[in-house]
């Protein structure tokens, strides 16, 4: 950023325009990721040190992914990709609203990174019990895009091994979303996970406790 900046402020006389929007389209570049990466730092460093209060609340959770689209809507129209909203209108959990919206803008941000143009995105949920027979919501966002290696795929929560790769677009990423994702899951008592085959897309998949509408 300093360089490219630095060398348009000196010498932007010298550049056609072609070649000023190239300079400009870089530096726009780096200063969003480098925003993101910060935002993500922060609202980890948050969770780290318990400045984030985990605040359960009953939340309808076909409202909380329609505004999620809606803000990440430009995105996926950019690429052309479908998202698809299989969530039904009266669907409840019990889950603290700032963590719950953190967790499907990473997976959606990342659903459109890693799937080209003219693909679909597809958000569905289904009901399930674990061993002590408590009820959980199923919730998934599968995408067709390139899909993720088997040892990619064993360091994408680990944030000893944190990864981040380009997109379908050379988007680039933190490597620290999936990292909040699975803390903020698992402040839920929740878990989360990823299913995926290169080539084949990706199918990324978190349980939140189930809430009927009270």
């Amino acid at each position: 950023m300093l360089g490219f900046s630095e060398e348009l402020n000196k010498n932007i006389e010298e550049y056609d325009t072609e070649k000023r929007n190239k300079f400009i389209g870089i530096i726009h570049d780096a200063i969003h990721n480098t925003y993101k990466l910060l935002e993500d730092l922060l609202i980890w460093s948050g969770s780290q040190h318990g400045s984030i209060n985990f605040q359960p609340t009953n939340e309808n959770l076909f409202i909380l992914f329609i505004n999620t689209i809606e803000q990440l809507s430009q995105s996926a129209e950019r690429k052309s990709i479908k998202l698809i909203n299989n969530i039904p209108e009266e669907c409840y959990v019990d889950a603290d609203k700032f963590m719950l919206s953190t967790v499907m803008r990473n997976l959606l941000m990342n659903a459109i990174k890693f799937t080209p143009k003219g693909g679909e995105i597809t958000i569905s949920i289904s009901l399930i019990e674990d061993q002590n027979n408590i009820e959980f919501t199923e919730i998934s966002i599968e995408d067709t895009g390139i899909g993720i290696s088997k040892e990619v795929q064993s360091k994408l929560f680990k944030i000893e091994e944190s990864v981040s790769t380009y997109g379908t677009e050379k988007e680039k990423g933190t490597g620290l979303g999936l990292i909040l994702c699975k803390e903020f899951v698992e402040k839920h008592s929740g878990r989360i996970w990823v299913e995926s085959e290169v080539g084949k897309g990706s199918r990324f998949v978190f349980t939140l406790p189930f809430q009927k509408k009270k």
